[in-house]
C-alpha cells in the first residue's frame, strides 16, 4: 500500500483526496491543512458556477478537465443529493463588434466538444431573458449552479468515511526526502511514497520550500471581487458579455444564487487597497450595459477573492493549469488551477490520479 500525502484541503485537495480513497488497498491518504478547517480560501469564495467550456483554448488542460469536470459534477450532485440548477449561460452581444465574438465563441464551443450551443437572435433574447438588453446572444444550455460548501462538507465526509486522516491548523510545511521518500514532522513514522502539492494560492511558496534549487513558476495572484443585489430581477439565466474565445478580461457577469438574489462580478484588481465606492460605479456602468433596470443602491459589497494566476520564467503568463510531477521526485504540483477549477475538481482529481 503506497502512503499519499495531500497538501491544503480545498475543493482541489478533498477531490484528489476522494478519487485517491476510492482504492482502499491501494492508497492510504493524509491531508495537511493551513487552515483550522476545510474549504476557507478560494473554495469559498467563488461564483458557485458549473462552467459548460465554451471559450477555452482546445488542446488545454482548462478545456479538456472542464467538459469532463462538468458531468461528473452533474453525477456527484444527483447521487448525493447536492442542489444544483442547470440554469444555461447567456453570453450577450451589446455592440456589433461582440456580434463577431459570438460567432467565434460558437465555432470555438462545437471545436472543443460542446455542441448544444445555440445562436439567439434579439427577440428570441428577450422572449428567454425579457429584463436583458441585447442584439444576440449565444445559449449554452449546459452551464449551471451548484451549492459548494455542500459539495465540499460532502467530499470531507465520505474522505473521513474511508479513513483519510486530516491534521489541521499546521502551518510551514516542511518535508524531508530519504530514499525516495517523504517524510513529515506531522506524520511520526510515517513516510510518504507520493505528495501532491493542492495548497491553492500557497502551493508556489511550498514548492519553493520544498525544492529551493528547483525552477517553478511565479505568482501573479489577481484580486477578484465580488458585488450583489437581493433586487427582484426575472433573471434565471448566468449572463455574460460576449468575448474572444481564449482571451480572459475583465467582465462583469451576473449570475444567479441558488437561495435567491444574484452576484455580479469577479472584478479584476491590483493587490492594493481598494476604493469600494469607485469599484461600485465600475460595476454599475458595466451592469447598466446589458441588465439596465439594476438600481444602483440596491447592488452591495459581497466577498473577494485571490486568482492564483501564474506566470512561466521567461515572464510569459500561463492561461492553463500547471498540473505536473516533478522530474526524479514523487511530488505533483498544482499551480494556477483558477476558473474552471471549481467545475473541474473531480476530473483534476483523475487527472493526478493518472500521473501517480
Amino acid at each position: 500500500m503506497k502512503n499519499i500525502l495531500i497538501i491544503g484541503s480545498g475543493v482541489i485537495g478533498l477531490s484528489v483526496a476522494y478519487e485517491l480513497s476510492k482504492k482502499k488497498k491501494k492508497y492510504k491518504i493524509y491531508v495537511l491543512e493551513k487552515n483550522k478547517n476545510i474549504g476557507k480560501e478560494n473554495t469559498s469564495k467563488n461564483s458557485q458556477v458549473i462552467h459548460s467550456g465554451v471559450y477555452y483554448k482546445k488542446n488545454t488542460l482548462k478545456n479538456s478537465l472542464c467538459i469532463e469536470g462538468k458531468k461528473l459534477i452533474y453525477d456527484f450532485c444527483k447521487k448525493y443529493k447536492i442542489r444544483y440548477n442547470k440554469t444555461g449561460k447567456l453570453f450577450v452581444a451589446c455592440t456589433k463588434r461582440e456580434e463577431k465574438y459570438l460567432e467565434l465563441l460558437k465555432k470555438n464551443s462545437i471545436k472543443n466538444g460542446v455542441k448544444d450551443v445555440k445562436m439567439v437572435n434579439e427577440k428570441k433574447l428577450r422572449i428567454l431573458e425579457p429584463e436583458i438588453i441585447g442584439k444576440k446572444a449565444l445559449l449554452s444550455p449546459s452551464a449551471g449552479i451548484f451549492d459548494v460548501n455542500a459539495f465540499t462538507k460532502k467530499l470531507f465526509s465520505i474522505n473521513k468515511k474511508r479513513g483519510v486522516i486530516f491534521k489541521f491548523d499546521k502551518k510551514n510545511i516542511k518535508l524531508n526526502y530519504k530514499n525516495r521518500k517523504f517524510l513529515s514532522n506531522h506524520f511520526k513514522n510515517i513516510s510518504f511514497d507520493f505528495v501532491i502539492n493542492c495548497a491553492g494560492i500557497d502551493a508556489i511558496s511550498v514548492a519553493k520550500k520544498n525544492f529551493p534549487k528547483k525552477k517553478f513558476p511565479n505568482d501573479r495572484l489577481i484580486k477578484g471581487i465580488y458585488y450583489k443585489t437581493n433586487q427582484k430581477l426575472k433573471l434565471r439565466r448566468i449572463i455574460y458579455r460576449a468575448m474572444v474565445p481564449g482571451v480572459i478580461k475583465e467582465r462583469i457577469d451576473t449570475t444567479p444564487l441558488l437561495n435567491g438574489g444574484y452576484i455580479f462580478g469577479p472584478s479584476v484588481e491590483k493587490l492594493k487597497k481598494i476604493d469600494k465606492k469607485k469599484l461600485k460605479y465600475k460595476f454599475i456602468n458595466g451592469i447598466k450595459n446589458y441588465l439596465p433596470i439594476i438600481k444602483d443602491e440596491k447592488i452591495l459589497y459581497f466577498k473577494e477573492g485571490l486568482r492564483p494566476k501564474i506566470i512561466m520564467n521567461h515572464k510569459i503568463k500561463n492561461e492553463d493549469f500547471y498540473i505536473k510531477k516533478i522530474n526524479n521526485y514523487p511530488w505533483i504540483n498544482l499551480f494556477g488551477i483558477e476558473s474552471p477549477g471549481l467545475t473541474s475538481s473531480l476530473s483534476i482529481a483523475k487527472y493526478v490520479k493518472g500521473i501517480i
